[in-house]
């Protein structure tokens, strides 16, 4: 029949907190370091190496779920920041605006707001930048511009 199957390892808690410790210290262990560890705990090296090996792969799973969180983010950022862009330059329709037009009545200006909407991404606008006093009169300038058309 198979080989015997070695029970699973039940480390304590003082064991995994100075295992833990020694993660955050780095993240892999040389031989002499690996063999320290190992006597200090009762462990055997392979237990020690085999955690190590089990605990790297945990901190990278989580380091990449932590990436796609973040680039969902930054993609809900950019849907966003497309959304602006779309009312700016006329595209979304059959919805009211603040003065109670129709985006159908919107669209008879649409080449007065693409114009402006091309002036504005020369000015290189957007709704999170941060500039200077200059730049942001420039943006107001632009909007009250737009504003005036529509």
């Amino acid at each position: 029949m198979g080989k015997c199957r070695r029970p699973r390892t039940a480390f304590t808690s003082q064991q995994l907190l100075e295992l833990e410790n020694q993660f955050k210290i780095n993240k892999y262990l040389s031989r002499p370091k690996r063999f320290e560890v190992a006597t200090s705990l009762m462990l055997t090296e392979t237990q020690v190496k085999i955690w190590f090996q089990n605990r790297r792969m945990k901190w990278k799973r989580s380091r990449k779920a932590k990436e796609q969180v973040m680039g969902t983010e930054v993609e809900k950022q950019r849907g966003s920041s497309k959304a602006s862009e779309k009312l700016l330059s006329g595209e979304v329709q059959g919805q009211e605006n603040e003065e109670g037009n129709t985006g159908e009545e919107c669209t008879r200006h649409r080449a007065s707001t693409h114009f402006l909407h091309h002036k504005a991404k020369t000015f290189s606008y957007s709704p999170d930048s941060s500039g200077s006093e200059e730049e942001e009169e420039m943006q107001n300038s632009t909007h009250r511009e737009i504003n005036l058309l529509l």
